[in-house]
């Protein structure tokens, strides 16, 4: 019987994995001329109306959403189809699936490599801009959960989530701000605070 378990298991990963490299060169394949009309959009709705198991499967749950509320009203805004195709090229682009991050490697060199995310009485501050949602929506998913959403890095910060739409601009613009104090705080080893991805937030969600 636990063999049976384990093979039925290690098929169900692999069909997700399969699933998601699918998922992947589709959007791929629609953002390639930088561009999205309605009918690509409509398309990718179907599939994942097809493809319903990989709803709940980061980072494909962030498309389904996304898509999901963009044509919850049948009407596709510029503002909409512009911040989707970003989305799907920061997904599609780099070594995104294998690191759970769009950033450089001297700023993913600073994360967690294996943070147990706590929501309940800890303090989490957000900086760039997230997959997920926006900061407003991120704010609320931690009060659900028990914790303290805060606007910027202080003593009593356990977590700082980084965004994964990062820019380089971003990066040089804001290093000397959250991100570098966050870093202080945890090389000192004085505070109880987490430098994590967005991916690592996000997966605690669930």
């Amino acid at each position: 019987m636990a063999n049976f378990f384990a093979k039925n298991y290690v098929m169900d990963a692999k069909r997700t994995a399969k699933g998601l490299q699918s998922l992947l060169g589709i959007m791929g394949g629609l953002v390639c001329d930088g561009h999205l009309n309605d009918e690509e959009i409509r398309y990718l709705k179907t599939w994942m109306l097809e493809n319903g198991d990989l709803a709940e499967v980061y980072p494909a749950s962030i498309m389904y959403r996304r898509v999901h509320e963009i044509l919850s009203d049948d009407v596709i805004t510029e503002e909409e189809r512009s911040h989707l195709t970003r989305e799907m090229r920061i997904l599609t682009g780099n070594n995104f699936m294998e690191t759970g991050s769009a950033l450089p490697d001297h700023i993913s060199s600073l994360f967690d490599d294996d943070p147990h995310v706590i929501f309940d009485r800890n303090v989490f501050v957000f900086t760039g801009d997230f997959l997920w949602g926006t900061r407003r929506e991120c704010f609320g998913e931690v009060q659900k959960r028990g914790g303290i959403p805060k606007d910027n890095v202080t003593n009593d910060t356990n977590y700082l989530v980084v965004g994964t739409m990062a820019s380089p601009d971003w990066i040089v613009s804001n290093f000397g701000r959250k991100i570098q104090k966050a870093a202080e705080m945890a090389k000192s080893g004085k505070y109880e605070i987490a430098i994590i991805r967005e991916v690592d937030w996000s997966m605690a969600l669930n």
